[in-house]
């Protein structure tokens, strides 16, 4: 009996010996003392982790710098009971949390209770959050309906898409473009809709929309709504038959404006304007000659009425054919909330203007933060000498060859955005605080 014993012991010191463990250390220069939203598939955390490591996913577990336990959720998107590659891991965390995994397999899932809750209303879904609601659409866009005792439209269709087009196009076989189309999310197809069950730090909607007059284009969206009020957004567009396009922009539409009009739209100068460019000015200098500049601790910064086109030099449009910046926002000093876009990783700009142009851009038009590609070259080009000769026209066979995007079967084009809504009541400055939440946001490490 002794002898068993003797036995028992070494085998379970030598398993507890011989039990492993791995971790991602996160890290963010904390500015504002909000939480830091964070999502990844497992997928991405085996691709972190590697696949030499016999990692027991249900003990992963997320650690402030003390050792405590942080509160995260696993979200089982394909409903499979089990963990799997399409299922998501959130968390929030200020400063420097750890994700430890180990090969224990005793460890189970911790359990955290939920901060939503969710109720059927027709086609939709109305979530509620002790500080905000928002509503999902039955093609999986999120819509604010109320935030810190304010109701009404606060910011509407997170995830959406403004697309356009050719459809039937054959140039390749006779020249023709076929006829063109455009339509917003709300027009597509739903191909499938999954809403999670609501946790304690987040609840997400997966949706796979398709658009009927262009056989081939599929918009799949993952929102992922935290209880910070930020909702981090991964718009996928992939192709399976050949599909010639104008436009491919993500937006969100109506921030703020519906409950107080006198909103700020707010974003840091422009590091390339075209219209700025065509006047042979900086960009700092087309928004002083429109009264649209303010400073902070002597930093410029654009803020003007969100609701006024803001004398544009040509269309009709706030901006377009803007580079994209760390953020941008409208601002209700009255309500004390802003309806904020984040980008998750600073923009590059390309110093290129054609390859500028031909990219992904910024506009802000029809109250709607809009972001992508944008292939329309009106004839105003040609009308400023330091953009006269870049396009030549809209001529068929100049859309065809020059400027509309060809995609094929496989091709895939993907948008990572934030989008936020904050109260502002304690904020002393609203472009310093905005500045600062996106440059944390974008700060952060994983190693």
């Amino acid at each position: 009996m002794r002898k068993f014993l003797l036995i028992f012991i070494v085998c379970l010191i030598s398993i507890v010996s011989f039990s492993e463990f791995r971790e991602l250390v996160f890290r963010s220069d904390e500015k504002t003392g909000l939480d830091i939203p964070q999502v990844f598939t497992f997928s991405e955390l085996l691709d972190k982790f590697g696949e030499d490591f016999d990692a027991n996913w249900y003990s992963l577990r997320i650690k402030d710098v003390n050792d405590k336990d942080i509160v995260y959720q696993i979200t089982d998107m394909d409903s499979n009971d089990r963990i799997s590659s399409d299922d998501l891991i959130s968390f929030c965390f200020k400063g420097e949390a750890r994700l430890v995994v180990s090969d224990d397999f005793d460890m189970d899932v911790l359990h955290f209770d939920s901060n939503f809750e969710v109720l059927n209303d027709d086609d939709s879904y109305i979530v509620n959050n002790k500080n905000f609601s928002f509503k999902i659409s039955n093609k999986g866009l999120i819509s604010f309906i109320s935030f810190d005792g304010n109701e009404g439209n606060i910011f509407n269709e997170i995830g959406t898409a403004r697309v356009a087009g050719w459809s039937g196009s054959s140039y390749y076989i006779d020249g023709k473009l076929g006829k063109h189309v455009e339509n917003t999310s709300n027009g597509f197809s739903v191909k499938s809709l999954k809403v999670s069950d609501p946790g304690a730090v987040s609840i997400s909607v997966k949706s796979v929309l398709t658009y009927d007059d262009l056989p081939g284009f599929n918009q799949e969206i993952v929102s992922t709504v935290f209880y910070t009020g930020d909702v981090v957004v991964n718009n996928k567009f992939y192709f399976t038959n050949y599909v010639d396009l104008m436009k491919l922009q993500v937006m969100a539409t109506n921030p703020l404006l519906s409950m107080d009009d006198s909103s700020l739209h707010i974003l840091p100068v422009f590091r390339r304007l075209v219209w700025a460019e065509q006047l042979g000015i900086r960009s700092v200098d087309y928004w002083k000659q429109r009264d649209s500049i303010k400073f902070f601790n002597d930093i410029p910064y654009i803020a003007f009425n969100a609701g006024e086109a803001n004398s544009p030099l040509w269309w009709g449009a706030s901006y377009l054919f803007g580079s994209m910046e760390n953020f941008r926002a409208n601002y209700s000093d009255k309500l004390n909330i802003a309806a904020v876009e984040i980008l998750p990783t600073k923009p590059v700009v390309y110093s290129d203007f054609k390859k500028f142009i031909m990219g992904s851009s910024w506009m802000y038009e029809s109250r709607e933060f809009r972001d992508g590609f944008f292939r329309w070259m009106p004839d105003e080009f040609n009308l400023y000498e330091p953009t006269k000769g870049v396009f030549n026209g809209t001529s068929d066979q100049e859309i065809g060859d020059n400027l509309m995007m060809k995609f094929k079967a496989g091709d895939i084009v993907e948008f990572d955005r934030i989008y936020s809504v904050y109260g502002t009541k304690n904020v002393k400055n609203i472009f310093e605080f905005l500045n600062n939440r996106s440059l944390e946001i974008q700060s952060v490490t994983i190693k």
